[in-house]
């Protein structure tokens, strides 16, 4: 008969591990807790250079949408929009359900790209065959739009839409070094005691919190294409409590109802 008349509680011998699987735990928790955190603090500068170049992606995306076209051929503005002379050499129509292709590649001035993502076959991509002649629309270095006679086409090489694009992949980096510098500094920093007791649970909420973190770039995303980048980052931070509070919630139910029975040493 178990102690305290419950027959449902389980007897379980805990034994001290041997001191030799000890140093080798202490030593790998130290070396992946070490690369963790150093590919953690790599991340969160990379993050941290990918939001210092939004306010200039901004500043792109405004002087595109106001830009005209340029009053004479040796104007000294870069901003205006320049026309350039090129021929077409071949062009790649992929359409597919995961994956799609839409190039157009060209022959011209050193200026104009050997090849511009089109975004699309209609109207003109499809149209076009190898030593057919276009006009290639140039803002700085983008080519904005392809043009054969009265036909013209916008490509997907302008600077539209990348502060929010930057942006929401910046936050997702950062969310992504911050739990590796958590996850590896948590394991430096109790080497020896982890390696005995094994790792705190904490890691396994705060994790899920950073990928919820990171997946809420998706939805600020869609509303930044559609608003402004301040807009998306307000959206982003507003949705980072509802993911704590999602976690703590799955955290409660299964510690309530998936317990582990107590364990009594003998």
């Amino acid at each position: 008969m178990p102690p305290h008349g419950n027959p449902r509680v389980s007897h379980r011998i805990s034994l001290p591990p041997e001191p030799g699987d000890v140093r080798r735990r202490t030593v790998w928790r130290r070396v992946w807790g070490l690369c963790a955190a150093l590919l953690g603090v790599a991340m969160l500068l990379l993050g941290a250079a990918g939001l210092a170049v939004v306010p200039g992606l901004i500043e792109d995306e405004k002087a595109f949408g106001t830009a005209a076209a340029c009053t004479t051929p040796s104007s000294p503005q870069d901003d205006c929009l320049r026309s350039f002379d090129a021929t077409v050499t071949r062009t790649v129509i992929r359409e597919q359900a995961k994956s799609s292709e839409h190039t157009l590649y060209l022959d011209g001035p050193a200026r104009v790209p050997r090849s511009i993502d089109m975004g699309g076959s209609e109207p003109l991509l499809k149209r076009l065959r190898p030593g057919d002649n276009v006009t290639v629309t140039m803002w700085r270095d983008y080519a904005t739009a392809v043009r054969q006679g009265k036909v013209s086409q916008e490509t997907a090489d302008t600077p539209e839409g990348e502060p929010v694009f930057v942006c929401a992949l910046a936050l997702a980096v950062i969310c992504g070094g911050a739990y590796g510098l958590y996850a590896g500094g948590t394991a430096l920093a109790r080497a020896r005691r982890h390696a005995v007791r094994g790792l705190p649970a904490t890691l396994v909420p705060r994790g899920k919190e950073a990928a919820g973190a990171a997946l809420c770039t998706l939805p600020a995303l869609v509303v930044g294409d559609l608003t402004s980048v301040p807009v998306m980052l307000v959206v982003w931070l507003g949705l980072l409590p509802l993911v704590r509070w999602v976690v703590q919630r799955q955290q409660q139910r299964s510690t309530g109802r998936h317990a582990r029975p107590p364990v009594h040493t003998v």
